[in-house]
């Protein structure tokens, strides 16, 4: 078995065995490798178009890594080849990515409840200049839309089965009020975060580790796909998956040898 001293380095490899001339950080901010089809490349998903390969590791598999980056090869116009490590030399990593990014394409959830949104990077910023914040575990805490016969749906922060905050629509993420939310963190003059609870303040912390070991959770923003993703983008068909051992990309149609 051949052993890749990087993913990056698979990635590269993939790309010009399909036919494609590579560059490896063509600028500082771009994707690590870029792959430019030659005559007679074989297309990642349909026909060939440039390629940002982006590796990842073990703890940037989930959307709020791979969704983003997503966003800026679709932004650039290009498809997108993750590849991943193989602990223990299988594919289940590539399989968690897939799992993402497969129909419904960015979202947790799409049914007729209406949609539930993965966590991103970013926190929830409030009116008054702090950040929302609840006190439960972040596994418990999941946004999604209730269709409530409106124009549009209604967005909702929920905790297990109850409801922590409700919004008029996704887009009131950009200036949410900060009397939707009980709790919210700020940092105080001498550099301390402290919770408030209706306005009131009820801890301090030195951090938000400490925060969050009393039982505070950051509210996340939620990947809503027409925020996050270029207007018009079809992420369902622009990227494909491979573990870094393997000879198998998942894309949008399934597993499948490449080139």
């Amino acid at each position: 078995m051949v052993v890749y001293p990087s993913v990056l380095e698979r990635g590269v490899e993939l790309c010009e065995q399909a036919g494609y001339d590579v560059t490896t950080a063509p600028e500082p901010a771009d994707a690590p490798a870029v792959a430019t089809p030659t005559a007679g490349a074989v297309g990642l998903v349909d026909d060939p178009r440039t390629v940002a390969v982006e590796p990842l590791s073990e703890d940037t598999v989930g959307p709020e890594a791979v969704v983003p980056r997503l966003a800026s090869a679709l932004d650039a116009g290009r498809d997108c080849l993750f590849v991943v490590p193989a602990p223990g030399g299988g594919d289940a990593l590539a399989r968690l990515v897939a799992s993402v990014l497969q129909t419904p394409a960015v979202l947790a959830a799409d049914d007729p409840e209406g949609r539930r949104f993965y966590s991103g990077p970013d926190r929830v910023p409030l009116s008054d200049g702090s950040y929302a914040c609840v006190r439960a575990p972040p596994e418990r805490v999941q946004w999604r839309e209730v269709d409530t016969g409106a124009d549009r749906p209604r967005l909702e922060l929920s905790v297990a089965d109850e409801v922590a905050a409700v919004l008029e629509h996704v887009d009131a993420l950009a200036a949410a009020d900060r009397g939707s939310f009980r709790h919210a963190y700020r940092r105080n003059a001498a550099g301390r975060f402290e919770v408030t609870e209706r306005g009131e303040v009820v801890d301090t912390f030195g951090g938000v580790t400490a925060l969050r070991r009393a039982g505070y959770t950051p509210v996340a923003m939620p990947l809503v796909p027409e925020h996050c993703l270029p207007p018009g983008s079809d992420p369902g068909r622009a990227w494909g998956v491979s573990a870094v051992t393997g000879d198998t990309v998942f894309g949008p149609d399934g597993p499948r040898p490449w080139p």
